[in-house]
C-alpha cells in the first residue's frame, strides 16, 4: 500500500490508515467512517477493515446503496443477533440484504441502529459508481448516516488522460459542474479528456463543498486513490500545490495506491 496523509501543512507517509484517520475522535466507539465517490471505495474499506481487525477491533461493514456480496464474513439474515455473533467470533461482519446480481443493499434503519453499537469501527459505503474511477453525485447522492464521524470522498487517478465519457459515472452531472466551475479549456466538451484540474473541480464542487455545508461538524477528507507508484504520488502532490482550490485540504487529504495488490484485498 502507498499512503500519504496531509496533516499540519505537511505530507506524512503512513502504513496505517486507521491510525491516521481516527485522530479526530480517538477512542470513540463505534467510530463511523462513510466512503463516497468513485475509484476504489471498496478497496479502502477492505484496508481499513483489515487494519481494524488486526488491532482487535470489531469491524462492521455496511452499504447505504449497493455493494457486491461478500465472499466471507457476510451476514444477510437481517438479524441483529447474527451480526453480533459474527463480530464476536470473527471480528468482522459485512451486513446487508440480498439485492440480486450478487449484490447487497442497506440493512433497514432500525437494524443499523441496533448493530452499530456492537462494533468498534463501522465502515459505510455510501455511494455507487459502477466501478468507474470518477463520479459526480446525482440529486439524492450520496447517502450518509447521521452518526458518521468522518467522510472520505474518493476519486480514482486512473481517470487521468481518459475520455470523460468513458470513465465518469453520472456524466451529465459532471458536465454541469464542468460548465459551471471550470469555464476554460475543453472541459465538458465532446472530446473531453480528464485532467487533474478536472478531478479537483469534480471533487471540490461535487463532494467537498456540498458535504461540508450539509455536515459542518464532520470532517470531509478527499482521497486521491490509485497512486500506485512513488512517481505518481510526487506528481499528485505537485499538482495539489498549484491546481487544487484553496480550501480543498481544509480537513486534510489522503493519497493512496497499491490497494488491489494489498494484503487486505481478499479479506471479504
Amino acid at each position: 500500500m502507498n499512503a500519504y496523509i496531509y496533516q499540519q501543512n505537511q505530507w506524512i507517509h503512513t502504513d496505517c490508515l486507521w491510525q491516521a484517520l481516527s485522530r479526530e475522535k480517538q477512542g470513540k466507539s463505534p467510530f463511523v467512517i462513510t466512503l463516497v465517490g468513485a475509484g476504489g471505495k471498496t478497496s479502502l474499506i477492505r484496508r481499513l477493515a483489515f487494519e481494524g481487525r488486526k488491532r482487535g477491533l470489531r469491524v462492521l461493514v455496511v452499504t447505504t446503496t449497493h455493494m457486491y456480496r461478500p465472499g466471507r464474513f457476510g451476514v444477510l439474515s437481517g438479524r441483529a443477533e447474527d451480526v453480533e455473533g459474527q463480530l464476536l467470533g470473527a471480528g468482522l461482519a459485512v451486513a446487508g440484504n440480498e439485492a440480486g446480481e450478487q449484490k447487497i443493499s442497506f440493512v433497514r434503519e432500525e437494524l443499523y441502529r441496533k448493530i452499530c453499537p456492537m462494533a468498534d469501527l463501522v465502515l459505510v459505503e455510501g455511494d455507487g459508481s459502477r466501478r468507474l474511477p470518477v463520479k459526480a453525485p446525482g440529486k439524492n447522492e450520496p447517502v450518509i448516516p447521521e452518526n458518521s464521524d468522518l467522510v472520505l470522498a474518493v476519486c480514482g487517478l486512473s481517470a487521468l488522460g481518459q475520455p470523460g465519457a468513458k470513465v465518469c459515472f453520472r456524466l451529465e452531472y459532471a458536465l454541469r459542474l464542468m460548465e459551471t466551475y471550470r469555464r476554460s479549456g475543453d472541459a465538458g466538451e465532446p472530446g473531453w479528456i480528464i485532467t487533474f484540474k478536472d478531478l479537483a473541480c469534480l471533487m471540490e464542487y461535487g463532494y467537498l463543498k456540498p458535504l461540508r455545508a450539509a455536515f459542518p461538524k464532520i470532517p470531509v477528507i478527499p482521497v486521491l486513490n490509485q497512486a500506485d507508484t512513488e512517481e505518481m504520488v510526487r506528481r499528485i502532490i505537485e499538482g495539489l500545490k498549484v491546481q487544487a482550490p484553496g480550501d480543498f485540504m481544509d480537513d486534510g487529504c489522503l493519497i493512496t495506491g497499491g490497494l488491489t495488490e494489498d494484503e487486505s484485498a481478499g479479506i471479504f
